[in-house]
């Protein structure tokens, strides 16, 4: 049972053996009380059987025995005492109920062995002194052996006492002696293994307690680095986008700017005429120019605003093919695009992915791809269903592909094109982290990238997602 911690004044030095450890909260002081006086209402309990017993045992031993009246009333004395320890201890005077019954056993030990000598106390010494020690124990360090050296003595008054009834005979004498020193010598290492027992406990459980708060600043650690790795791939993904919009811009521009034509040419239309129909036409098709106008700035818009993720469930054929206004917006005239995401007539492919972050991988993957062909191409943007190679993939998979007729690329760059920050482009041009982006939303959510390219035969880019049970 641990030692009960005490209060020093502060600053003071702590001290030794079982008070070494650190002031403990209030909470764990009434915890570690609240446990040695459980532990003291046992031993007071042992302690109040154990007279009567003693007694009772005697007198069933020897028929006719009596023992001396003096025995009867000390026995009947300690017992009452005892109790009222007991009681005391239960209503919450712990420490007081310890000192009593130290200062009560120890007064009757001395009285017994000045009376009776100590050979008379060897057959009931150790049941009488370790509850003594225990009680000390509970108390405090200082409390142990102070109980320990009283002990002591008392056993010293005894061995005297009873080597002077054989002052004349030094063969007796010398065996109380000698019977003395082998009860001192085992008070001694119980006392000793009691404190260094209780003060090992203690030096584990501050170390345990060490260790826990090192547990504890290494998970807040990580917490913190996981939070700032997640907030580091959100500004990674939305710089990417700010990438593929730039890209995106001069297209747009352009559209934009043959929209803004259509608008002011029906306008002069409508004011050339006087027909009221021809001018109902004229603003008919000002209106549908400018509701075009609109939907591209709305679709530009909303694909570079930054955003968490979020994943739903939704159709990927259709996906893909609503984003072929922008990707013939990103290709310059020489090149070809080829969009086979076949929704007429065709079965849902539903994924479960963040549809902002799929549109921003094909652009990635189309701007690469525009950037590989100056002087014109074809890019084909297809989609695929794959079944289930495995029991674990029960819906099967979902397959981009993203092929190109560029310049390719040789081993070594194939085998690095995923790396962060690897990058073939010019200085100022490429920041090498679109791939490596890409790969990871796609690894994240359960799928794959893979590439195959060659030099002087382009390359071909596949997104394999794993396919849901249906859309959202």
């Amino acid at each position: 049972m641990p030692a009960n911690p005490r209060f020093r004044r502060a600053g003071a030095p702590p001290r030794a053996g079982l008070s070494r450890a650190p002031a403990v909260g209030a909470r764990a002081a009434d915890a570690i009380e609240r446990r040695n006086a459980s532990t003291l209402r046992i031993v007071l309990g042992f302690m109040a059987v154990y007279q009567p017993l003693v007694l009772l045992g005697a007198f069933q031993a020897q028929a006719g025995y009596v023992p001396a009246p003096a025995a009867v009333v000390l026995s009947a004395v300690n017992t009452l005492v005892v109790v009222a320890c007991l009681l005391a201890a239960r209503r919450g005077h712990f420490r007081s109920a310890a000192w009593v019954f130290i200062a009560t056993t120890l007064g009757m030990l001395a009285y017994s062995h000045l009376r009776w000598g100590l050979s008379v106390q060897v057959g009931s010494q150790l049941t009488q002194i370790c509850p003594v020690l225990v009680a000390g124990l509970l108390l405090g360090h200082r409390a142990l052996w102070a109980s320990t050296a009283a002990t002591a003595l008392v056993i010293v008054m005894g061995a005297w006492w009873e080597a002077a009834r054989f002052f004349f005979d030094p063969i007796m004498g010398r065996q109380v002696f000698g019977m003395a020193l082998i009860t001192l010598i085992g008070l001694l290492s119980i006392a000793v293994i009691l404190d260094r027992t209780v003060a090992a406990q203690r030096e584990s459980a501050i170390a345990l307690r060490r260790r826990n708060d090192r547990l504890a600043r290494v998970r807040d650690l990580l917490q913190l680095e996981m939070q700032e790795g997640e907030r580091s791939r959100e500004q990674l993904v939305h710089a990417q986008k700010m990438e593929v919009v730039g890209r995106l811009a001069s297209g747009v521009a352009h559209d934009f700017n043959h929209l803004l034509s259509l608008v002011v040419g029906y306008a002069q239309r409508g004011q050339r005429s006087d027909d009221p129909e021809q001018m109902r036409q004229a603003l008919l098709g000002a209106e549908a120019a400018a509701r075009r106008a609109t939907a591209v700035t709305r679709r530009l818009l909303d694909f570079s605003r930054h955003e968490a993720t979020q994943l739903t469930v939704f159709d990927a054929r259709r996906a893909l093919a609503g984003m072929e206004s922008m990707l013939r917006q990103l290709f310059h005239p020489g090149v070809v695009l080829e969009l086979e995401a076949g929704v007429a007539g065709q079965a849902p492919l539903p994924v479960r992915f963040d549809r902002a972050q799929l549109e921003l991988i094909v652009l990635t993957l189309a701007s690469n791809a525009d950037q590989a062909m100056p002087g014109g191409g074809r890019f084909r943007l297809s989609l695929h269903e794959e079944p289930a190679a495995k029991a674990a993939d029960a819906h099967g998979w979902v397959l981009i592909e993203a092929a190109d007729t560029g310049t390719g690329m040789d081993a070594r760059t194939l085998a690095r094109c995923f790396e962060p920050f690897f990058t073939t482009k010019p200085s100022g041009v490429g920041t090498g982290l679109g791939l490596a982006v890409a790969r990871n939303l796609v690894e994240a959510s359960g799928g794959g990238l893979e590439a195959e390219s060659a030099p002087g035969r382009g390359s071909t880019f596949r997104i394999r997602l794993p396919r849901c049970a249906a859309t959202g």
